[in-house]
């Protein structure tokens, strides 16, 4: 039998011949998000079981594979050489094979994601494995173009769909995505759509019928605070121009004919030159191109003609219809849903007459929020799947755990929590009648197995982890979460709970939080930076924002060396050279968050009392893959032995360690979690860390 020891797998590749086709089913499930796919997911940028590791394309003829992982290679893709000098699309140097990381690669030709690709390190230039085999690039048969706007030469691409969805085209700013044909620039990563690489260098425009205009590469500088159109927007794409009337707009509306859109009835009219206006589609003014409807009287904003009647967003489960304006009788103050600010009813809007769901239009059709109509998940996302089967009344069969669960309403011993929020039980729970197991009754009825969430458009899982690490707060916890396979993320309870109220009231604080999926500042309880996600006041001038990891901070805290709870303070009137905390002994910014014990007037750090793992339990054993015994959490204070990879004391941090006396296993948390990371990491695999509970 032939093996191959192969760059891209740990273990030997067994050559699997045509007729035998032991190489998995054809039609598998992604190994990322575990949807059914044919041969790739887009979504997570996995490929299929049954499908070629290198190429992502599907099993034909004779393979490599390796059986116990489900890792396959066609035998073409195994025998690529590792090594290509002077390839056409790149001659200065020689391109070597790669396997991409979790973090990703792009092809400067096509920009695919891509698994295989070969590389040039010293240039950054990476090629997808089938630009790179391309008869068309190889022998040299591609069209190149020297446009006005760029140094390089553009090599035109045809038969391939441009693949990301950050980039957009230099010429009309709109995005690239799904775009074929285009023009790119394999040595600055310059893209044109194929329209605007070829657009007239001089037109004759009713705009301006004196002068001919001029196509720039970026509009010219305007007046200081010019509030144009232009301005506004930022734009920095291709522009008509005329230099002696200083009047510009961009190449894309230089051709606007008369259209039927599906936002209205009528045919509009475009209106050539730039007039002042309020967008009756979107309620925002306008200094601009724009199209009118004669007979109703309407103006809207070019890019608003391309608005549909109805859309599906992820904030919402109902369809949104696009309106006008509100009858009398139905008029007053609406606030949007989205932003929370309040919306001119007198103008275009989205809404959901059943749920009066209302929302401004650009707020609606943020591309972060809008649903794909041919998308799977624009299904009904209310639907509900049970993490549990009921055997019979007052027993369930739990997927968390191997025996049966038991309905109780008596109490339970102090300190007894619940495995999946860890929370201490006070009211009707579930338990093992054969293990030290509970569960309370919110965790198994509220808590579905799958769902989706108003957050995200794909499918989240339920699971039960010993450990893990949560995306969104940053806090290492134990118990249950959801796992979205395609964002890769994991979200522990508490967050989930918090992103559940939608609204979030905080002691002190005269408007409510809302969830904001674009806030850019600060966090007020620790002053962290605030990219995305976040929840902010609805008052902008307000400015107070706060994370994830401080709206899950416990109200009260131990700390080991204090004989009272501290309690989690928001602001500081002492003197500022008395702003210290008493376990760092560090200074301490009065206008962040602390935890402070009245009694002993002590004050200190959220981290310095919780650490990074406040919400994971010790001491229950779990088993883990490279261990033949259990194991369990500790965090050791006196007499702590030494870690088996760094040779330091596991003390006072988190530690993993063997749960028979005899066993001298033991890690700090951090060397064995980043030993995990490091071997996902140099095999591809993206880095989604948690451990299972297996006993």
């Amino acid at each position: 039998m032939e093996k191959i020891d192969h760059f891209s797998h740990p273990h030997p590749l067994v050559l699997v011949d045509q007729e035998s086709g032991d190489h998995g089913s054809r039609k598998g499930f992604c190994s990322g998000c575990k949807k059914a796919v044919v041969v790739y997911c887009e979504d997570c940028e996995q490929p299929a079981k049954g499908c070629c590791y290198g190429c992502e394309e599907e099993l034909e003829g004779s393979s490599y594979g390796c059986g116990e992982c489900g890792f396959f290679l066609h035998k073409k893709c195994a025998e690529l050489q590792r090594e290509i000098i002077n390839h056409p699309l790149h001659s200065e140097h020689p391109l070597t094979l790669h396997l991409k990381d979790y973090a990703g690669n792009s092809c400067n030709v096509c920009w695919k994601i891509i698994r295989f690709f070969y590389r040039c390190q010293s240039c950054d230039f990476d090629l997808d494995l089938r630009c790179a085999m391309h008869p068309q690039f190889v022998a040299q048969e591609f069209q190149k173009l020297q446009h006005f706007s760029h140094d390089h030469p553009l090599i035109l691409v045809e038969d391939t769909e441009f693949q990301t969805k950050e980039e957009v085209c230099s010429g009309c700013r709109e995005h690239m995505y799904k775009s074929s044909p285009f023009y790119g620039c394999p040595n600055c990563r310059f893209l044109l759509h194929q329209k605007c690489a070829e657009l007239p260098l001089k037109i004759n425009h009713p705009a301006d019928r004196k002068h001919p205009l001029k196509l720039l590469a970026k509009p010219p500088p305007h007046q200081e605070k010019c509030s144009c159109h232009l301005c506004t927007k930022s734009y920095e794409g291709f522009v008509y121009y005329c230099s002696v009337c200083k009047f510009d707009f961009k190449a894309a509306d230089a051709f606007l004919q008369t259209i039927t859109a599906e936002i209205h009835e009528h045919p509009l009219n475009p209106i050539s030159g730039t007039i002042s206006f309020v967008c009756n589609a979107c309620g925002t003014d306008g200094n601009h191109v724009c199209f009118t409807c004669v007979e109703c009287n309407l103006f809207l904003h070019s890019d608003c003609t391309s608005l549909r009647r109805t859309i599906k967003i992820i904030r919402h489960p109902h369809r949104l219809s696009h309106i006008y304006f509100l009858q009398d009788e139905e008029a007053g103050k609406r606030e949007c849903n989205i932003c929370h600010d309040d919306i001119n009813l007198g103008y275009g809007s989205y809404c959901c007459s059943d749920c009066k769901y209302f929302a401004h239009v650009n707020c609606a059709i943020d591309e972060d929020l809008l649903e794909d109509e041919k998308s799977e998940s624009s299904d009904d996302w209310t639907a509900i799947f049970p993490a549990f089967q009921e055997v019979k009344p007052g027993e369930i069969k739990h997927f968390s755990h191997k025996h049966n669960l038991i309905l109780s309403d008596d109490g339970v011993e102090d300190g007894q929590s619940c495995e999946g929020c860890m929370r201490s039980i006070s009211t009707s729970f579930y338990y093992c009648a054969r293990c030290n197991f509970f569960l309370c009754k919110c965790c198994v009825h509220e808590l579905p197995k799958e769902e989706r969430h108003w957050t995200c458009r794909h499918l989240r899982e339920l699971f039960s982890y010993s450990i893990f690490y949560c995306d969104y707060c940053r806090f290492w916890s134990s118990g249950f979460g959801y796992n979205c396979y395609a964002c890769n993320k994991l979200m522990c309870i508490r967050c989930h709970e918090i992103l559940d109220t939608r609204i979030v009231n905080i002691e002190g604080q005269e408007h409510f939080l809302f969830f904001d999926h674009k806030y850019k500042g600060k966090c007020y309880g620790c002053d962290d930076d605030l990219y995305r996600e976040s929840f902010r006041c609805k008052d902008k001038k307000c400015n107070f924002a706060l994370d994830y990891r401080c709206l899950v901070l416990p109200e009260t805290a131990r700390y080991k060396y204090d004989d009272h709870a501290l309690k989690l303070t928001y602001s500081d009137d002492h003197d500022l050279s008395q702003c210290y905390c008493d376990i760092c002994e560090e200074d301490r910014d009065p206008k962040q968050w602390f935890y402070h014990c009245a009694y002993c007037d002590v004050s200190a750090h959220p981290y310095c009392v919780l650490w990074e793992s406040p919400f994971v339990k010790l001491g229950k054993p779990f088993g883990i893959d490279d261990h033949e015994h259990p194991v369990t959490l500790v965090k050791i204070d006196f007499y702590p032995p030494k870690c088996n990879k760094c040779g330091k004391p596991c003390r006072d941090n988190l530690a993993i360690q063997c749960t028979e006396p005899d066993c001298t296993y033991i890690f700090h948390w951090d060397c064995y979690r980043i030993s995990k990371f490091g071997l996902m990491r140099q095999f591809g695999l993206k880095p989604q860390f948690g451990l299972i509970w297996h006993l």
